[in-house]
């Protein structure tokens, strides 16, 4: 029920439209005898109409219509004067409707026309009402919104500054589309010695994206305090976003790992650009490209976290970028491109960082960015991973450690065992950080002795697509009639002064391998995995006439 308040210093006016709205029905009506005392009642009862004369003592219809509108404030609480002029005569009623008036009727009073113009009224205040009600709501959501945002900001915030950001050592650029960066780049030093770096960008922008920074950044961080692998940091974030992000989100990235040497760097990297190693020089040493899916979409029985080990050498930088550089384009709609990326690296100096910038802002030229842009060069310098707590460093080198297996024919039909066996032999703390390129070594140390020494087969029948698909054939066949066959592996810690090693001597019972090391100057498909096992030891011997290797792999130096 609506509540009309009549505003008249005339009983009989009052009375009669009393009657009227009696006759219309299904409202509540209250009586003021003058504007202040309309002023009093407003104020108490918030009368959803009012119908109010113009000349009345103490307090007039303008003064009161003026005062009510006012306290109403955004809430339309529709008044219409009640008037014995014409409209077309009265300049007092001009005024009336100056004051704040919505509207008029004429004595003497007539039922269908009051009727019409209070439903016309009535229905445009509870339509008010309704828009009142809608921006009320987004307020709220937008204050909660505003609080979301402030602590996503001091979260973002608070780990970029907990980031290890040496512009020495890395340089960086982060500009975000809107007022939250969907890119993220963290950077820590390992207690152990080495720098792990997570470059990256969540799927869409503002802070839908910037939400996925928090597992991220708690995971990165807490793992690499402890000093654990690439490739275990990676499936973790990947669980993780699995696991708890909305489906269809995302997180395209780059992690590094440069060892306490500086002279070692493990890339994992799934959905990104490619990236560009260059030399001291400046010359392109290589380009790394996305080996894996974006983090959070497999599953973790899907997830691979096999990393790629280069061996860099002081000066080497590394340029990693999101997709917001290569794919920015100009008014012309035409993209920035992998390819004038690349030039400008590779024909500028030591401004090559900048140069980028530069240019990238020349080609957009309006400022208008279709994504978040981010762009780091990383210097290799064992300066940067430099450990300055030695006994942290020294501490799972202080007991002698020694552990031995053995694979039988079963174990060598097991696709994963060197999967397991990298997992085993890295819970020893000292080996944790190594895991990446110590998978990678024992891959390339079992299947040179599997295919060679065990089966028997020979590398240079691989010339082609269809030699490799035989030689594969031809493999899978030996393997599964194989009997008789061990391989043994020995591991021991061993430290001196100054360096500390990981011995590793693996035998055989089969024929025996040496193999031989493919020179840069050979264009073969085959014979590389002897090149990589001496890339990424210290030294490595034969001995028993190919039947036991004996490798040295440096953990610490220094």
């Amino acid at each position: 029920m609506k509540t009309i308040l009549i505003v008249d210093d005339i009983e009989t006016n009052r009375k009669l439209l009393r009657q009227m709205l009696r006759i219309i029905g299904g409202v509540n009506v209250i009586e003021a005898v003058d504007g202040k005392e309309a002023v009093t009642i407003f104020e108490k009862e918030f009368p959803d109409l009012i119908l109010m004369d113009i000349n009345m003592p103490v307090m007039s219809g303008y003064e009161s219509t003026s005062i009510i509108k006012s306290m109403a404030g955004e809430n339309y609480t529709p008044i219409i004067f009640v008037t014995a002029l014409s409209a077309e005569a009265s300049l007092a009623l001009a005024l009336a409707l100056a004051s704040g008036g919505d509207d008029f009727i004429s004595k003497p009073f007539n039922k269908e026309v009051l009727e019409s113009k209070m439903n016309a009224h009535l229905r445009i205040r509870e339509l008010n009402q309704q828009v009142n009600d809608k921006n009320n709501d987004l307020t709220d959501i937008n204050k909660y919104l505003t609080h979301e945002q402030n602590l996503i900001e001091h979260f973002f915030n608070g780990a970029l500054q907990q980031s290890f950001l040496d512009q020495k050592y890395i340089k960086y650029h982060m500009s975000s589309m809107s007022s939250f960066n969907g890119d993220l780049l963290l950077v820590t030093r390992s207690q152990k010695g080495g720098i792990y770096l997570v470059m990256g960008d969540f799927t869409g922008h503002g802070l839908s994206a910037a939400m996925g920074t928090l597992p991220v950044a708690m995971i990165f961080f807490k793992m690499a305090e402890k000093g654990l692998a690439l490739g275990d940091i990676a499936r973790e974030v990947n669980r993780q976003l699995n696991k708890f992000m909305p489906s269809g989100m995302f997180f395209a990235a780059t992690l590094l790992f440069l060892n306490d040497r500086g002279d070692k760097m493990s890339v994992w990297m799934g959905g990104m650009p490619e990236s560009y190693w260059l030399g001291k020089d400046g010359e392109l040493k290589g380009e790394i490209f996305s080996q894996h899916m974006p983090l959070g979409i497999l599953p973790d029985s899907g997830f691979v976290e096999t990393v790629e080990v280069f061996n860099v050498e002081k000066g080497d930088k590394v340029y990693l970028y999101s997709d917001g550089v290569n794919e920015a384009r100009n008014p012309d709609g035409e993209m920035f491109g992998n390819d004038r990326l690349k030039e400008l690296l590779c024909n500028h100096g030591d401004d090559r960082f900048d140069e980028v910038l530069n240019n990238l802002q020349a080609f957009t030229t309006s400022g208008n960015q279709n994504d978040d842009v981010t762009l780091i060069e990383l210097t290799c310098d064992e300066s940067l991973v430099l450990n300055n707590d030695e006994e942290n460093g020294n501490e799972a080198y202080a007991l002698p450690w020694h552990m031995s297996t053995a694979f039988s024919a079963t174990e060598m039909r097991d696709d994963e065992i060197i999967i397991k066996l990298a997992n085993m032999l890295c819970t020893h703390p000292a080996l944790a950080s190594h895991k990446g390129i110590l998978q990678i070594l024992l891959s390339e140390i079992y299947s040179n002795i599997l295919d060679h020494s065990i089966l028997g087969l020979n590398s240079d029948k691989k010339e082609n697509a269809e030699e490799f698909s035989e030689y594969y054939k031809k493999r899978e066949q030996k393997l599964q009639k194989l009997e008789d066959a061990l391989i043994e592996f020995d591991f021991s810690l061993m430290a001196d002064s100054e360096k500390q090693y990981l011995q590793m001597i693996i035998k055989d019972n089969g024929a025996g391998y040496k193999g031989h090391v493919v020179n840069d100057s050979d264009v073969l498909p085959y014979g590389r995995g002897l090149e990589i096992i001496h890339g990424l030891s210290e030294s490595i011997s034969f001995s028993d006439e190919g039947k036991t290797l004996e490798v040295l792999y440096l953990l610490q130096s220094g």
